[in-house]
């Protein structure tokens, strides 16, 4: 399964928040549209991305797969309020259905640019605790 590594506390929007867009430099690659990936939060801190009130109350982990997304769509921005408020004018925003956070990021991941291939081990912690949440609702 792939993975996309996106800046806190963006990743933390998609995970526990309303955020449905990534902003990329580039378009999804055609055989990912309509995939299963996993969000994996970066090292890295966006400390401009919000207002600190907003981000106090999603969970923010680093290095860590915090969801399971599906890529529904592509679209290069058109206007600057395109996909407002998470959108940003001349990017590519990627259309994230079915978000999922996982409950307890499992051990930390190093991420990679653009979508890349996660551990065997990684997508079994994630995958038992998804089936363990299922369970239990």
């Amino acid at each position: 399964m792939r993975a996309l590594t996106v800046k806190q506390p963006w990743a933390a929007a998609i995970a526990h928040g309303p955020k449905r867009i990534e902003n990329r430099s580039k378009p999804i690659p055609p055989a990912h549209l309509g995939t299963t990936i996993l969000i994996h939060a970066g090292a890295a801190e966006d400390t401009n991305a919000l207002p600190a009130d907003m981000v106090r109350q999603w969970p923010r982990h680093f290095r860590a797969v915090v969801a399971v997304a599906t890529l529904v769509s592509c679209h290069e921005a058109v206007g600057p309020l395109c996909c407002a408020p998470w959108g940003f004018p001349g990017q590519w925003h990627w259309a994230l259905d079915d978000v999922r956070p996982v409950p307890h990021p499992p051990r930390p991941v190093r991420g990679q640019l653009g979508l890349w291939t996660v551990d065997d081990d990684v997508l079994a912690a994630v995958q038992q605790q998804l089936d363990l949440e299922r369970t239990t609702t």
